[in-house]
């Protein structure tokens, strides 16, 4: 459900997509801007569907999957507050996107949103270095599933979701995503996922506390072996 736009915009706008925009900026950004609540399991876009809004995640975790005409699926990318999605040059969405956790986002009309990309240069500006950064994560998500061995993609996984839940010194890492998921984001099978968990566990790497948590018990090691660099 959609609620009107909120005030005031300072107090709202946490993305590194709005860094550095001024509060009339801000305020003009508002008048466009909608919040939307999206419970755990719903989908927020529909593959091939038209491209209509861009949102920023401000709450929960979402996933972004890829489905082939023959059923086969990817996961692409897990996005957390901060992130923003649907910013595209294309008229149709090239991916689906479903709730994994329930999300809280802020919702632009598209193309109101690119002509404001167009008028503020921060703006512009941001959009350009966040999807640099993204070009470079999608880089090293190519190299690991290329090149790493299963327990070395796992790794390089946990390191992902690590760093962007509670930073490199938390030691508890929490797994919203299914095995599926995660077997679907690293190219594997879930039973081969299952081998790696085992694999981490007997090198002393991760305690797996539950099903949706695992502790890092030597994150030095952990990020070696994640490493793409």
């Amino acid at each position: 459900m959609n609620s009107p736009a909120l005030k005031p915009p300072e107090t709202f706008f946490h993305s590194k997509l709005f860094r550095g925009l001024g509060s009339a900026e801000l305020a003009e950004l508002t008048t466009i801007c909608q919040r939307r609540r999206l419970p755990s399991g719903e989908q927020l876009i529909r593959q091939y569907s038209t491209a209509q809004h861009v949102y920023v995640v401000v709450a929960g975790t979402l996933m972004i999957e890829r489905l082939s005409r023959s059923g086969r699926r990817q996961v692409i990318a897990f996005s957390y507050p901060g992130d923003y999605i649907g910013f595209t040059n294309t008229e149709d969405y090239e991916y689906s996107v479903v709730c994994l956790r329930e999300a809280e986002l802020q919702v632009f009309p598209r193309r109101e949103f690119l002509t404001l990309v167009d008028r503020f240069p921060a703006l512009k500006a941001n959009a350009r270095q966040v999807g640099g950064n993204v070009l470079a994560q999608t880089l090293d998500q190519l190299f690991a599933l290329g090149q790493k061995k299963a327990h070395e993609r796992l790794c390089f996984l946990l390191a992902q979701i690590g760093r962007r839940q509670c930073g490199a010194q938390n030691a508890d890492i929490e797994l919203i995503m299914s095995r599926q998921d995660i077997a679907d984001y690293l190219g594997l099978t879930i039973e081969t996922v299952s081998r790696a968990f085992a694999r981490l566990k007997s090198m002393q790497l991760i305690e797996i506390v539950s099903a949706h948590r695992i502790r890092v018990l030597d994150r030095s090691v952990l990020e070696e072996l994640a490493s793409v660099h």
